[in-house]
């Protein structure tokens, strides 16, 4: 029975092992939360990008990471209020200034799971860090907006000289007219 007992215990640890280093493989950030929105655990990317460190982050309430820099209130909407009646959302987009790193635009999915072994409940929060993609995407939008105004100008002036020259050619035909 304690032979049993030990290879249980060994399967589970190599499967925390296993899903552990799968987590660390997501290029993006990822978080996995307990129901109470306390930290269970969160990838290297998490760490890199956020600049955190493990021992400051994991078992804390997500709000109180860093500083309280994660209290943000689209967040707090997303877990509180839409989470709870849904299994889960996708490319929510968050704005938010973070001291160490400056102002993010954020693409959050999230999904609730459900341990039947433990009867535990998690959430899974990845984190898309869209500000260059965002920045460059407005920059095109700017110079579409630029490029439209520059045709309708060289539109109307377009029309204003052939409008000119249909006069100039008008008063040729009637010069030469009155020369002739």
């Amino acid at each position: 029975m304690e032979n049993k007992k030990k290879m249980k215990e060994l399967e589970i640890q190599d499967a925390l092992e296993y899903t552990k280093a799968i987590i660390n493989t997501v290029r993006d950030p990822l978080i996995i939360l307990y129901e109470d929105l306390s930290v269970a655990l969160a990838n290297f990317s998490f760490y890199q990008v956020f600049k955190v460190k493990p021992e400051e982050t994991e078992g804390q309430h997500i709000y109180d990471l860093g500083d309280r820099q994660w209290d943000i209130p689209k967040l707090r909407e997303l877990l509180e209020d839409i989470l709870p009646k849904t299994t889960s959302f996708d490319n929510f987009e968050i704005e938010h200034d973070f001291p160490d790193i400056g102002k993010r635009t954020m693409l959050l999915n999230a999904c609730r799971i459900y341990l039947e072994a433990n009867r535990t409940k998690l959430i899974l929060l990845t984190i898309e860090d869209i500000t260059e993609s965002k920045k460059i995407l407005d920059g095109l939008h700017e110079k579409i907006r630029q490029l439209e105004t520059s045709l309708r100008t060289a539109k109307g002036k377009d029309r204003t000289i052939a409008a000119l020259k249909g006069m100039v050619d008008d008063l040729q035909r009637q010069l030469l007219r009155k020369r002739g």
